[in-house]
């Protein structure tokens, strides 16, 4: 493991665990130290499965408030400590106050809100976290922070999550760092829940230590603390199921009583979760501390969805490339629209993706499997979770719907702008890097075939095919741009600007670049192998059963089923059923299997630029599905491409998982995972009984040797990876040493409720490899990664110069492996916003090159909800010297009126 983010699981623990604390027995009789109990009242919100998400959202906004605010009026007449106070995430609050609210209701809502009979919390919902990127999870406090400024009150302290059974560890991080001081997990009854206590100090990879609650047993907590509760206060956090709503009147009446008789001479007080924190912390408890990451052992579910992940995947880094772009425009003096509703709207389609509630609850009668289930399909019989489905779609569709016109939009201001007269291409980087990068645009006619760098004269090589020109494209400024003109003809390859040379034989299936030497299979559609020329490595395990770029479809049985639901759950109640499908043919009619097509059919194209082989051939077995795998190398380019193909996959209701296989010619290998926030070793930094056996990747991944060697990789389309073995119906309470075969997850239904239960369509993924030997985490994981992720964007112009330079840099950090995730209008009030966040484990100081247009005299540091922390950094000579901690956001407001 690198020594710069070696981290290590701490847990000092209690003399309970969180797996027992809501038994029963253990509530018998009062903690004798307890002197008060803090009760909160809350309900799971869903965005769905008990109905349409619309129709839940409508019930939010009328029936369900209408009964909290009885609730209200009956408790009016109590003492002020026993009157009920209801908690809400923020994003539903907002639906309940939303424009559309009647005059009515609205007043009675606003009279409570500042009553303090209804609270929210900091977060959104509850969320599949580690799917996210960290600026998904910043914007997602806005909603709470933004009812706070309507309200006059100050930003919640507290937050929530609930039935998801664990999170990534970036969430103490941002938590903290937005001034939240407690945080309470409640986990789905049976699922298998991380090792941890019931209270602890969560640290995030920064070192931010967040206050923590994991009920393992249920949402929330009963009125009595389980034996040996050390501590004066209680937390009873009673909490209804899955969309019911507050409790009734009486049964808050039948708590009061039931709480004075339980627990005599013991203080009751309604409450929201920060109030059971900070009597707590007032004790000055001493907790046990957890340092480690806990992967969530739902996460399978994303690629329930693979067209739709593979969105939002793409999505994500274009916001912030949008915002980016748009804000530099402007200090360049170009007449924009602002995009900032824009960015917020796509934002919040993100976040709502990124929302555990995926589609309607599968009914509990029996399954049907083949030729019956389908005439059923035909029938319309499924037409309800199938709309489901399509509402959760549709957040990243229309979410992209947003963002592509807006980025293009910008892109041709940016080009229109250019001082350079007729024809152009101009080509932005929205990295913080300098970079080089494989350009793809779409085919212009005025573009002809040659081009040349408008700064240096330099000729550029081009390819055109498949309806696209391709370019590389070098030495792109810093989150600036670089313009290349047609030259006068096409320059001969030798004098290209590639950086490099190309060489294929189609007849021995073979390619080359300067990095690389490679053969194809064609027999099984892989590459048989690939060789590092600088090192003269092979880095295919050319001896495992599996090939580089093979295509696994597994299909599941019975007994496999049942075995990872024992295996999974705490208990197997009848609703357990949902998980899986229990109700499968017996495993010995329907055996599970494991297939991958055979004889593919290669065509190797080579240009300028690049050389493809795309192979194609058909799944026989199981269910009749043709795909194919592309092959890439590029000219002057230390990396492989590998995009897989599937045509007109047609739904299946068995439980059915693809793999891209990776097998690497690795010994004793280790492994470092780019997640959220930080990467982590898996064989040293998961709590156990988290998810071991698939994880998702924020970033790439390296696979190394005891010498440092390896190969890293990453996918922009698909996060999901298993080790050693494919991972689903797997669950691995702890880590095992693992062989150095990477398994790309491409899609999957295995999970029997919540998420899409079958797949169908065409779509392709896409993964790229590359040489990790230096033992520098920016050089072998981070910047290659985010340069996969975030692609710069090009555009082709034709028009009157502008007066902008033909290249020039926009935003330019000191150092690699920082990102920047926010470059805009402050969405917390006034002012620019910039928010560097540190991913290497270096901390430091960064100096931070404005763009030229910036007239602020200080950056103002402030926390992840805007609010000002600390004195302001002088800004001299257009540039600003910033600290960084490790692992930490850094954000700075910048004064637009000078």
């Amino acid at each position: 493991m690198h020594p710069a983010f070696s981290v290590a699981v701490i847990v000092c623990l209690f003399p309970y665990l969180a797996s027992g604390v809501t038994a029963a027995e253990d509530r018998a009789k009062p903690s004798p130290k307890v002197e008060q109990v803090v009760v909160v009242f809350k309900t799971h919100f869903d965005i769905g499965y008990t109905d349409l998400a619309r129709n839940v959202v409508n019930r939010y906004r009328t029936s369900m408030i209408d009964k909290a605010l009885e609730v209200c009026d009956h408790t009016k007449p109590l003492p002020p400590e026993h009157r009920f106070v209801w908690t809400l995430s923020g994003w539903p609050m907002t639906q309940i106050l939303w424009p559309g609210q009647t005059a009515d209701r609205r007043r009675l809502v606003e009279e409570a809100i500042r009553d303090g009979r209804l609270v929210w919390h900091a977060l959104p919902g509850s969320l599949h976290t580690e799917s996210l990127d960290l600026e998904d999870l910043v914007r997602g406090l806005g909603f709470s922070s933004e009812l706070s400024r309507q309200f006059g009150a100050p930003p919640a302290r507290d937050a929530k999550m609930t039935d998801v059974p664990s999170h990534v560890w970036a969430l103490p991080t941002v938590l903290k760092h937005a001034g939240v001081d407690f945080f309470h997990i409640g986990c789905n009854s049976i699922s298998a829940s991380p090792e941890v206590p019931l209270l602890f100090w969560w640290e995030g990879p920064d070192g931010s230590r967040l206050l923590t609650m994991y009920e393992a047993g249920g949402y929330g907590s009963q009125l009595q603390p389980p034996q040996g509760w050390p501590h004066k206060t209680w937390l009873a956090l009673i909490h209804t199921g899955d969309n019911h709503g507050p409790p009734a009147p009486d049964e808050v009446q039948a708590l009061l009583k039931k709480a004075a008789k339980e627990l005599p001479g013991v203080k009751i007080r309604m409450g929201r979760l920060s109030d059971f924190a900070d009597a707590l912390l007032a004790e000055k408890p001493d907790l046990p501390v957890v340092r480690a990451d806990t992967p969530d052992t739902w996460i399978h579910g994303i690629m329930s969805m693979p067209q739709e992940t593979k969105i939002a995947r793409n999505l994500r880094p274009e916001i912030g490339a949008l915002e980016s772009l748009n804000t530099l425009l402007k200090c360049w003096g170009c007449d924009v629209p602002s995009a900032s509703k824009t960015v917020r709207d796509a934002y919040e389609g993100s976040l709502l993706y990124g929302e555990h509630t995926w589609g309607a609850s599968v009914p509990l009668d029996k399954r049907l499997y083949g030729d019956p289930w389908r005439e059923e399909l035909r029938a319309g019989k499924y037409a309800h979770m199938e709309e489901s489905w399509r509402e959760h779609g549709a957040y990243v569709h229309n979410a992209r719907d947003l963002v592509a016109p807006a980025l293009k939009a910008n892109l041709e201001a940016l080009a229109g702008s250019i001082a350079v007269e007729g024809p152009r291409v101009v080509v932005f980087n929205p990295l913080p890097w300098s970079r080089d990068d494989v350009v793809a645009i779409d085919q212009v006619a005025t573009i002809p075939a040659g081009l040349k760098d408008a700064a240096t004269g330099e000729p550029i090589a081009v390819e055109r095919t498949g309806g696209m020109l391709r370019l590389i494209a070098r030495q792109l400024p810093p989150l600036g741009y670089r313009t290349y003109v047609p030259a006068s003809a096409p320059a001969p390859a030798e004098h290209a600007a590639t950086g490099g040379t190309l060489a294929a034989d189609a007849r021995q299936l073979l390619m080359e670049n300067d990095r690389f030497r490679m053969k194809i299979d064609s027999a099984r559609g892989v590459v048989a192998s690939l060789v590092d020329k600088k090192s003269g490595r092979e880095l295919i395990d050319t001896d495992s059963k599996y090939g580089l770029g093979q295509y696994l479809y597994e299909r599941f049985d019975a007994d496999t089923s049942r075995q990872y639901m024992e295996t999974y759950c705490k208990a197997l109640p009848g609703w357990a059923a949902h998980f899986c499908r229990f109700d499968m043919p017996p495993a010995k009619e329907k055996p599970y299997s494991a297939v991958s097509p055979t004889e593919f059919t290669v065509e190797m194209v080579r240009s300028e630029v690049s050389v493809t082989a795309r192979m194609t051939s058909v799944l026989k077995q199981e269910t009749l599905h043709r795909v194919g795998l592309d092959v890439t190398l590029y000219a002057g380019r230390p990396f492989v491409d590998l995009q897989w193909r599937i045509t007109e996959k047609p739904p299946e209701t068995w439980p059915e998982t693809g793999w891209l296989c990776l097998p690497l010619a690795v010994d004793d290998p280790s492994f470092c995972l780019g997640r959220l926030g930080a990467p982590i070793d898996p064989a040293r930094d998961i709590v156990p009984g988290s998810n071991h056996d698939m994880f998702c990747l924020n970033s790439g991944m390296t696979v190394a040797g005891p010498d440092g060697q390896g190969i890293a990789l990453c996918s922009p389309d698909a996060p999901l990876v298993s080790l050693g073995a494919p991972g689903a119906y797997r669950y691995s309470s702890r880590w095992t040493p693992r062989e150095a075969v990477v398994f790309l997850n491409l899609f999957n239904n295995v999970w029997g409720t919540n998420f899409q239960q079958w797949i169908s369509g065409s779509w392709s993924t896409r993964v790229r490899l590359w040489v990790s030997s230096a033992g520098d985490l920016k050089a072998d994981l981070l910047a290659p990664s985010w340069e996969a992720r975030s692609p710069a964007r090009a555009v082709v112009h034709d028009g009157p110069a502008g007066r902008l330079p033909v290249a020039q840099p926009g935003l330019a950090l000191s150092r690699q492996g920082v990102l920047v995730t926010a470059f805009g209008p402050n969405p917390d009030g006034d002012g620019l916003l910039l928010r560097l966040w540190e991913q290497s484990g270096r901390s430091g100081v960064c100096r931070v090159q404005l763009p030229e247009g910036i007239r602020s005299a200080a950056a103002q540091p402030c926390d992840l909800r805007g609010r000002r922390q600390g004195n302001p950094i002088a800004i001299e000579d257009g540039h600003v010297d910033v600290p960084l901690g490790p692992f930490a956001p850094a954000s700075f407001l910048l004064d637009t009126a000078k």
